[in-house]
């Protein structure tokens, strides 16, 4: 039993201690700092400054420093002591989230119990738990430990104390949205086929796979041949491959320790035009034992290239039944030799089929466009996950007008498009073998913004945590949308959107700045965004607040960081029936948190569709009241003059952004140079138009003066009478049947025009202008005053996608406050016949 034992001989060593031989197949260790920063690629790159890193020739590992305020994002909190980032090398290429030892029933939040050190031909790091949730006086020790050439981290637990023998042995791991759970042989694993990433757990005793339990995080558990016990004490050790796919995990794990030969796949897809071409070159290759394959039941194995038709393996030497499919491509075979050298293996291909295009302007400048690929009959193409970048489902992104897109032989429809300010183009093409159809595609700005820039205020990927998009994708969305301004709003992570631009070199295209959503707990009243903020790469939070389990602490935390500096703190999908004055929704009147409302400078309203149903009349249960839009116009006639918003909250690529928007007022119609500070002072200001695609201009005056009123802004009128002009335009894949003006939060029954009780103030389906009228209101008392517009049975499906386009175009202003007598706007405290709370304090 005392091989079980922990060698507490080791040294502590300094946490600067650089550890490495002068050999090149040597592991080291080290604390990551500015100077030394690990060299790791991939979308889940977590590692920050603080944490550790090991790394020998073959893979690189990085190790979560063991204190409680270390989180890698939203949904993996606490996560000290756990490997966060792991990855071969060569390629680099982490989409992993998490090995969480324990899987989390231990915290490991003391650094004075870390140890690192070389142990012969090993570096190894390991620590000592803080505390055990199960209370049982236990403690957990883990080591991971790094072999001088190897390709796996060998990681060990011990579980001590007088409970330790009843202690289960399994740990976590965090391998989200599109890793499948499998085991193979003696080796359990997770893996991303399209993204290209399989992470091996193997026990070094036992022929038996650990076994999967579903579950966030998923349980590693291991048999009883895997676990040791006796003597006051569990333990188990497990071997962590980082591999490209399952054929490469497979000759490393049921092979030797020592690597064999990295083998390079290319599919040469031909690209023309140079880089500025949206393209994809993704390919499956399939791999199969040429012994094996005159065997039906054998395994066969499958390779994603990446997005330059590159793939990478490690294989078992010996022949191989190659192919490799991809769309718009004739599949090829080929018979390949491996050896124990690299060797690079060209694979192929046919002449494609499918369409080149480029998108241009009304100049014939190119420009960012979106091109959504219908086919006739069967299923649409499908290019990649929601989470991919340029070609996502059957969307592609061409940031810079031009693409070539493959597509199998067939009959499609085409839908290009840039944002609602836009027309969009309809081509149908037949698609024939090994042919590649030419189009050039003209996208007219027909809709007159000048005076207002398009802006989306909440979006994520995969930095935020709760969902694995590609941020280079999310950007690449947001430009193909016509987006002229939007922060960056990862979840509880300051982060940037600047770098995705540099290196599209379209930063003069998209305004932006470095925010963040703050998430906290009780949901969903503890959502909160804001901007700009300052970003410190690779700190905890991006250098951002933590959250706080009361929301008004939260709020105010966020709203007073950076020493108080000017931002827009947004109140994000908000209950605020619950925010006003009943915490806990049970339908009594309590203080809620009220207190939030003093730090709110925008309100997320959505779906503006509400403002049209007669909810008054039809009121929901306590508990299903959140209904922001119609509980903002409660809070307006309450006298909170808090601006209105909407925001898609996209998570995923595939018409993520877009579909929600909002025009703010600026001085400046150039992306280029739009400032943060006057975003800001927009907002506050209230001068926001919301939809998801009509553009509605609202415009205040009267005979008391000269001044005229947009949205968010006063107007005085001595005899109560308001003109507002009302204008909607629309490209030709939008159209509005429906205008209404909304007095105090309702709807005017005098004022509410459709295209079937007024046709002569609505335009013909062929007109850009909709509707273009002078609404003349009598007001008896001071009144704030909202336009809204909507095509109702109407859809934008086949622009925005079945998901989000199925929803009608709409507009909402936000209000005009009128003053009447003269004394300045005073709100009336109509309660629209379904009251808010209140609250008995």
């Amino acid at each position: 039993m005392q091989s079980l034992r922990l060698r507490r001989f080791i040294p502590c060593v300094c946490a600067f201690l650089w550890l490495s031989a002068a050999f090149a197949t040597s592991a080291e260790i080290r604390v990551i700092y500015p100077e030394f920063e690990p060299d790791i690629d991939g979308k889940e790159v977590d590692w920050i400054y603080g944490d550790y890193l090991m790394k020998n020739d073959q893979i690189s590992v990085t190790i979560a420093a063991p204190i409680a305020t270390r989180d890698a994002n939203l949904t993996i909190r606490g996560i000290g002591a756990s490997i966060l980032d792991l990855t071969l090398n060569h390629p680099s290429n982490d989409q992993f989230s998490a090995f969480i030892p324990t899987a989390a029933r231990y915290q490991f939040h003391d650094p004075s119990q870390v140890q690192i050190g070389r142990d012969g031909d090993a570096v190894f790091w390991q620590c000592r738990s803080s505390k055990s949730l199960a209370g049982d006086g236990t403690t957990a020790t883990v080591r991971y430990r790094l072999v001088d050439g190897n390709a796996f981290v060998e990681t060990t637990v011990w579980i001590e104390g007088d409970a330790a023998e009843t202690v289960q042995a399994f740990d976590g791991v965090r391998a989200d949205r599109s890793f499948a759970m499998e085991q193979s042989g003696s080796a359990a694993y997770c893996s991303d086929a399209f993204f290209r990433q399989t992470i091996g757990f193997k026990s070094p005793i036992g022929t038996e796979p650990p076994q999967w339990k579903n579950g966030r995080p998923a349980e590693l558990h291991y048999s009883d041949q895997h676990v040791q016990r006796g003597d006051g004490m569990t333990t188990w050790t497990v071997l962590l491959y980082p591999a490209t796919s399952p054929i490469d995990l497979l000759a490393v794990a049921e092979g030797s320790h020592r690597s064999p030969a990295m083998h390079t796949f290319e599919v040469p897809l031909q690209i023309p035009g140079g880089d500025h071409h949206a393209a994809v070159r993704r390919a499956k290759i399939s791999l199969l034992s040429k012994t094996d394959s005159e065997n039906a039941d054998s395994t066969r194995f499958t390779l994603q290239t990446d997005d330059q038709g590159i793939a990478h393996a490690r294989l078992v030497p010996g022949e191989y039944v190659v192919s490799h499919t991809a769309i718009g491509n004739t599949p090829f075979v080929l018979i390949v030799k491996s050896s124990d050298q690299p060797q690079t293996i060209r694979l192929g291909t046919s002449s494609p089929s499918g369409f080149t295009a480029t998108v241009t302007d009304g100049d014939g400048n190119p420009i960012p466009a979106k091109a959504t690929v219908y086919a006739a009959d069967g299923d649409h193409p499908d290019f990649g996950p929601d989470s991919a970048r340029t070609f996502v489902k059957n969307c592609v992104y061409a940031v810079h007008g031009q693409l070539h897109c493959p597509l199998d032989p067939g009959t499609y429809e085409i839908h290009f498009s840039r944002g609602p300010e836009y027309n969009s183009v309809t081509r149908q093409i037949q698609v024939g073998k090994e042919t590649m159809t030419e189009l050039s595609v003209q996208l007219d700005r027909v809709v007159d913004t000048r005076g207002w820039v398009s802006t989306e205020l909440h979006s994520h990927s995969s930095p935020s945590g709760d969902n694995t998009s590609d941020q280079y994708g999310r950007v690449e969305n947001l430009l193909c949308e016509q987006l002229e301004f939007a922060p960056c709003t990862e979840h509880n992570r300051i982060s940037s959107y600047a770098p995705h631009l540099q290196q599209m070199q379209l930063s003069h295209l998209m305004a932006t700045c470095t925010g963040m959503e703050l998430t906290g707990n009780p949901l969903p009243a503890n959502h909160q965004n804001a901007f700009p903020l300052h970003h410190h790469p690779h700190t905890q939070n991006g250098g951002g607040p933590r959250v706080d389990p009361n929301p008004v602490v939260q709020i105010e935390r966020l709203a007073m960081w950076d020493g108080g500096s000017d931002k827009l703190v947004q109140m994000n999908h908000p209950n605020l029936h619950q925010i006003y004055g009943d915490l806990d929704v049970d339908g009594t009147p309590d203080k809620g948190f009220r207190g939030m409302i003093k730090w709110m400078d925008v309100i997320e309203v959505h779906p503006l569709e509400t403002i049209f149903q007669d909810i008054a009349s039809k009121p929901p249960n306590v508990r299903e009241m959140r209904i922001p839009l119609f509980q903002w116009m409660q809070l307006l006639n309450q006298g909170y003059r808090i601006p209105g918003v909407v925001n898609t909250d996209a998570h995923y690529n595939h018409h993520g952004s877009g579909w929600l928007r909002n025009w703010f007022a600026s001085s400046t119609d150039d992306p280029a140079a739009i400032s943060t500070d006057e975003m800001i002072r927009q907002a506050e200001a209230g001068h926001i138009v919301m939809s998801t695609g009509p553009f509605l201009s609202v415009v205040g005056t009267s005979k008391t003066g000269e001044t005229q009123a947009i949205p968010g802004d006063d107007l005085a009128t001595d005899d109560g009478q308001v003109n507002v002009q009302v204008t909607v335009q629309c490209p030709n894949w939008l159209d509005v049947n429906r205008v209404a003006l909304f007095i105090n939060g309702r709807r005017s029954e005098e004022h509410d025009y459709t295209r079937k009780n007024s046709p002569e103030l609505f335009a013909d389906s062929d007109s850009v202008v909709k509707f273009d009228a002078t609404i003349t209101v009598q007001l008896d008392a001071d009144a704030h005053l909202i336009v809204a517009t909507i095509g109702e049975g109407m859809t934008m499906e086949k622009v925005m996608g079945e998901q989000y386009g199925k929803r009608p175009p709409i507009a909402v202003s936000n209000p005009i406050f009128v003053d009447v007598d003269g004394n300045g706007f005073q709100t009336n405290g109509d309660e629209l016949g379904l009251p808010l709370p209140k609250s008995p304090h």
